[in-house]
């Protein structure tokens, strides 16, 4: 989940917008999909492309939203093709962990916490604000990406926004690799707790102030889920590509300081995901990866990774 963060200071002529991804492994992760009345098929065909060598084996890349918008019947037929056709299935984390590696991970949780930090007095502020933190001060015991998703579901955010928790993609098309059995992880879950937990000392500070912009919040999160169920995929580049012409305008310091979250966060994942599925071609399977969107597109996304690699991307819409 990307959260939209706008860092604010005098060192710059003007806001930077700065794109965070959010991951939310507490609340969005590991969730199920609900069973609700009105279901419909979500056409996500222009988010799913054929990748292809120059000997014409292939595998799937399919951009996904972590948040949920509407009860889900099925995907439209092209992509139900994909994933029946497909070897395996891969997403960035099984969405159901054993109550073993739950426990696992949930130790970082509290590594870099807001107390630990001295950030209490932010936190106090984000509790006058959400009614999913009013009155839990207790909370400050976690760090900030436990605080970011339980922002992120808090009852007015969800209402503005117009999410549901209970109807996100993946959690589908993980129903769907079950049912097959041929499920696959690109990263897992504690790896991505790991990395947020690598993140959360130098840039909870930042996070928090943003979070603290309540009607960004909300307008960040509606713009990405209006743009995914309206099919606008040039939405996404346009973003990613602004994002990274952004970061070239910072100062020296400031510069380094976000690169280095970017590539963390996010670069330094792409090409793992990407050499995944580059793998996946090689050995001659027909995999399906689903990966959220903000991956895949923009001049350091996927998509352009893989054609750099001189692979064959292809649209299926």
């Amino acid at each position: 989940m990307y959260v939209l963060i706008r860092k604010k200071g005098n060192k710059m002529k003007k806001s930077v917008k700065l794109v965070m991804i959010i991951v939310l492994l507490m609340a969005g992760g590991c969730t199920t999909q609900k069973k609700e009345e009105n279901t419909r098929i979500i056409d996500t065909s222009m988010f799913l492309y054929k990748v292809s060598d120059q000997k014409g084996k292939y595998s799937y890349l399919f951009g996904t939203c972590h948040p949920g918008r509407y009860p889900i019947k099925s995907l439209d037929k092209v992509t139900e093709k994909a994933l029946d056709e497909s070897d395996s299935i891969y997403l960035e984390c099984d969405m159901k962990p054993s109550p073993k590696e739950t426990e696992e991970i949930t130790k970082y949780n509290t590594y870099n916490s807001i107390r630990d930090l001295g950030l209490e007095d932010k936190y106090e502020n984000l509790m006058k604000q959400y009614k999913s933190l009013k009155g839990k001060p207790g909370y400050a015991l976690y760090n900030v990406f436990v605080i970011s998703s339980l922002v992120i579901n808090d009852p007015e955010v969800l209402n503005k926004a117009n999410i549901s928790k209970f109807n996100a993609i993946d959690n589908y098309i993980y129903d769907y690799a079950q049912k097959k059995k041929n499920f696959k992880e690109v990263e897992g879950i504690e790896f991505q707790m790991k990395l947020l937990t690598e993140l959360s000392g130098d840039y909870s500070e930042t996070i928090l102030d943003n979070l603290a912009n309540k009607e960004m919040v909300i307008k960040s999160a509606k713009e990405d889920l209006d743009a995914y169920y309206s099919g606008n995929t040039q939405y996404y580049e346009d973003e990613q590509n602004l994002l990274l012409n952004q970061l070239e305008q910072l100062n020296d310091s400031d510069k380094e300081k976000y690169e280095k979250y970017w590539d963390i966060l996010a670069y330094n994942r792409n090409i793992h995901m990407k050499d995944t599925l580059i793998n996946s071609i090689n050995n001659g399977k027909h995999d399906f990866m689903g990966i959220g969107c903000k991956h895949i597109y923009g001049k350091k996304g996927i998509i352009q990774l893989l054609k750099d690699d001189g692979y064959l991307v292809e649209c299926m819409k």
